[in-house]
């Protein structure tokens, strides 16, 4: 696929009220639910280049995004490959990149090599908007935003009704 089919590469960014080593430590947590990623966490061998991951519910029965760790430098940068479970469209690649500024740390989420014009596109344009806002507040305060916790209440209600797609059994780590 060439370059003129992807959808243009996006930067989100936003200055978190956070030391670096804060704002890393939260976003590569695998011990615990992200809430800024919809209540799902890392799931990994290692949180290493060339290892797989899976972004799962907390009991493990949801499997929202795949991918691999491309490239990793703590505190700074990290970029994986990312596949939602729910589409049928390709990879594309996130980058996160921490950079120390004058009241906190500078985290830009950056998406590239999407499909144009597929649900991917549409689907990751909401959904790193929504990450880094709720990001944002959860290492500044300790939870996300209203509307964030509000939504979700809602998925853990429909937590049933998740595509059969999304099921870990069709999403091994290995």
């Amino acid at each position: 696929m060439n370059d003129n089919q992807y959808a243009e590469k996006q930067v989100y960014r936003v200055v978190i009220e956070a030391p670096i080593e804060t704002v890393w430590s939260e976003l590569v947590n695998t011990q615990s639910p992200r809430p800024f990623f919809w209540n799902a966490r890392w799931d990994t061998k290692e949180m290493a280049p060339g290892n797989r991951y899976r972004m799962a519910s907390n009991d493990d029965k949801v499997i929202a995004v795949v991918g691999e760790i491309i490239e990793m430098e703590p505190p700074r940068k990290m970029v994986t490959s990312f596949q939602l479970t729910s589409l049928t469209d390709p990879a594309s690649t996130v980058t996160y990149l921490l950079n120390e500024v004058e009241g906190g740390t500078e985290f830009q989420l950056i998406t590239e090599h999407i499909v144009a014009g597929s649900k991917s596109e549409k689907s990751m344009a909401a959904g790193s908007k929504s990450i880094v806002e709720n990001f944002k507040a959860y290492v500044e305060t300790g939870k996300v935003t209203f509307g964030a916790r509000m939504m979700l209440g809602m998925y853990a209600l429909m937590a049933p009704l998740v595509p059969k797609t999304m099921r870990a059994e069709n999403w091994p780590l290995d």
